[in-house]
């Protein structure tokens, strides 16, 4: 196991290892650059077979970003090794994940004797839609208030879209500022990142979008493909600045039918706590799977 400072000369390994086991929708070396809090350092764990983690260290604690880049059943085993090496730092007090159900399961029977897991801090539902089944009309009963949602907005608003990279940024940013603002519940923002993505002009992602309501950007949309999962596309970024009624309605749907459009079968859209689950649900998904934030510490 090698635990090394992550910088952009790095990157192309990093990159090597999720072309080789990336699987999950966080698997992205820029977005793992773009969520760096002031007070943290960027490193890359890595193992001889190309297997790693992408982890981020404060002065007293670690934070593992999303799943072990590694096939499922040594994912466990990797996450052991690296927190009994972690924790052997006096400075260390604990270890941060989010990790899916199936992962967290497999690390519990097989966290040594010396290591404990705490309580689930707290828990993501993820929604994921099937976009064949989508039905991009809305046609149907169970459409009707997304339906009159949509036919009101168009009609009463000069909407476009474009590319978001051709917004200006200081449009873009001031987005990001209103949606910190009025995010509500207790779902977890964290603004920075998406200023650095707008900083960064979105590079990293495979499409991002801009909705423009009487000619002012108000939200964008921006994503990209889950590694080695074909067909897989990864909802991870949309925001908007709560300006008009259904706006955030309107976003989604973009995104969908944006996602439809392009050929995709499965919308991983992000995970959220009760508040934006619910509102995810109204687009009627597949499936959810679920990640839990939880820290392990030495007993």
């Amino acid at each position: 196991m090698n635990i090394v400072p992550f910088a952009a000369e790095l990157r192309p390994t990093v990159e090597e290892s999720i072309r080789l086991y990336g699987h999950a929708p966080e698997h992205n070396v820029l977005w793992f650059e773009y969520i760096i809090e002031k007070e943290q350092r960027p490193f890359f764990i890595s193992w001889n077979d190309g297997t790693g983690l992408l982890a981020h260290r404060e002065k007293t604690k670690w934070y593992v970003m999303s799943e072990p880049i590694s096939p499922l059943e040594r994912a466990a085993d990797l996450i052991c090794e690296f927190v009994l090496e972690a924790l052997a730092d006096q400075e260390i007090e604990k270890v941060v994940f989010e990790l899916e159900t199936k992962t967290r399961r497999a690390l519990l029977h097989c966290l040594p004797q010396t290591l404990k897991a705490r309580s689930i801090n707290y828990t993501l539902t993820v929604p994921v839609t099937n976009m064949k089944s989508f039905d991009s009309s809305l046609s149907g009963k169970r459409w009707k208030s997304i339906r009159n949602a949509r036919n009101t907005f168009y009609r009463e608003n000069d909407v476009c879209k474009t590319d978001a990279g051709a917004v200006s940024k200081d449009a873009l940013h001031k987005i990001v500022r209103s949606w910190e603002e009025r995010r509500s519940g207790r779902d977890h923002s964290f603004g920075a990142r998406y200023h650095a993505l707008v900083d960064n002009n979105f590079k990293g992602t495979r499409f991002s979008r801009a909705l423009v309501v009487n000619g002012i950007p108000v939200g964008f949309n921006a994503g990209w493909e889950i590694p080695n999962r074909d067909g897989y596309y990864y909802g991870a970024v949309g925001l908007h600045d709560y300006s008009l009624n259904d706006l955030g309605a309107l976003l989604y749907l973009e995104d969908l039918l944006w996602i439809k459009g392009a050929g995709y079968v499965y919308a991983d859209m992000g995970g959220g706590e009760r508040a934006l689950t619910h509102f995810k649900n109204q687009f009627f998904p597949e499936y959810w799977y679920k990640t839990h934030v939880f820290s392990i510490v030495k007993r």
